[in-house]
């Protein structure tokens, strides 16, 4: 595989372009808040998982139907409600519904969520699959305490590596850290475990903040400010 590998030619625009015939990621804006919704599939098994399920679903899940799809995972990457307004009705209407959520940020969920035994906690460095699709939980807190990325590596299916941010990561950004559970510390430490990722792995970020609908980390490392800032007061003084 080249190390240049750019984007995606489905991820390369300026707006999210859905599900793409033979592709592992497919990505839609929902909101008024601009977030991405992202889908994790395995064409060998047709299992799928939904990366940060906001409202109104409905496309989405056509989508997943017209191709066959079995939608069997949630994966947050945090608790935040534009990230989870989605998860009540996917948990009520599909019952073998498996949820991953890092056990710091699952008090923001409800209760009888919580109470739910297909409710799984993650742990920083853990593999799991999604079909035949080997997925990794990196715990990054910074924006939210409980945060997790998700990282895909370069496997037989895929020929890039793939990481969806969350919040953690935006375009020439990272997540703010003045919420609930934030800290410049760990932001900055959290980012210098993704420096140490493939150069060519694509991060796929959660919200549409800039015009571009994704980057790479080769991209971060050369174009955002928080990614060229060696101490936590250097990160600490960005507006």
């Amino acid at each position: 595989m080249s190390s240049e590998l750019g984007l995606p030619e489905h991820l390369s625009h300026s707006t999210a372009k859905g599900l793409c015939s033979g592709q592992p990621v497919a990505q839609y804006e929902l909101g008024s808040g601009k977030n991405f919704v992202y889908l994790l599939l395995d064409w060998e098994s047709k299992k799928a998982a939904i990366v940060d399920p906001q409202r109104d679903l409905s496309g989405i899940l056509d989508d997943l139907e017209a191709h066959g799809f079995i939608l069997e995972q949630v994966l947050l990457t945090h608790t935040h409600f534009d990230h989870i307004a989605g998860l009540p009705f996917l948990m009520g209407a599909l019952t073998e519904l498996k949820v991953r959520v890092g056990s710091a940020d699952v008090s923001r969920l409800s209760v009888s969520i919580q109470r739910d035994p297909r409710v799984q906690f993650l742990k920083d460095g853990e593999d799991f699959q999604v079909g035949s699709v080997q997925v990794r939980a990196l715990h990054t807190p910074g924006h939210s305490a409980g945060e997790f990325c998700f990282y895909v590596p370069l496997q037989r299916s895929l020929d890039r590596p793939y990481v969806f941010t969350g919040d953690t990561i935006f375009i020439r950004d990272c997540g703010r850290t003045d919420f609930e559970g934030g800290s410049n510390e760990e932001m900055f430490e959290s980012i210098q475990k993704l420096k140490a990722l493939p150069p060519e792995s694509v991060f796929l970020v959660g919200h549409h903040y800039a015009k571009e609908c994704a980057t790479t980390l080769r991209d971060e490392m050369t174009s955002s400010p928080p990614f060229r800032c060696q101490t936590v007061k250097e990160l600490e003084s960005l507006p």
